[in-house]
């Protein structure tokens, strides 16, 4: 299955987690049911969060647990769908957006490889709660959602 979707981990932490947009991803993901891009970055930067929010005593260890366990699930049920990433050309794309936005906007360059990451994956659609990340994503041309 193809992702037409991209998360950025804004997004991918509020599905698996009870946080304050838990609801808001889960009601948006059923609605519009997109297979999602899933990259190593995701990977490593959504179990970061994640175990980040369980040290800081915002999750428990179970619950941090459960969420590795439902992303997996995710994975082997087509929801997350491992994207293949042409690193150098994302991290080449990534720059351009630099030039263009982060004289006027400035910008963080977590937020310069997703929005890279998703145009290079031919998403359509970006999926964040960040606002500075939805700002940078419609300025490359993505639909913001949700």
């Amino acid at each position: 299955m193809e992702a037409v979707a991209y998360p950025d981990s804004s997004f991918l932490v509020s599905l698996h987690r009870a946080d304050t947009r838990h609801a808001e991803a889960n009601s948006y993901l059923a609605k519009a049911a997109p297979a999602l891009v899933f990259t190593p970055l995701h990977r490593i930067e959504v179990r970061n969060a994640l175990r980040n929010a369980a040290a800081n005593g915002e999750m428990s260890a179970a619950d941090c647990r459960l969420a590795f366990r439902q992303i997996e699930e995710d994975l082997r049920d087509g929801v997350l769908v491992h994207t293949p990433v042409g690193w150098t050309d994302v991290f080449r794309r990534a720059d351009e957006l630099s030039e263009k936005q982060a004289a006027t906007e400035g910008q963080r360059t977590i937020d310069l490889l997703h929005v890279a990451l998703a145009r290079e994956s031919g998403a359509k659609t970006f999926l964040s709660f960040d606002q500075r990340q939805r700002k940078l994503a419609k300025a490359a041309g993505l639909k913001v959602k949700p």
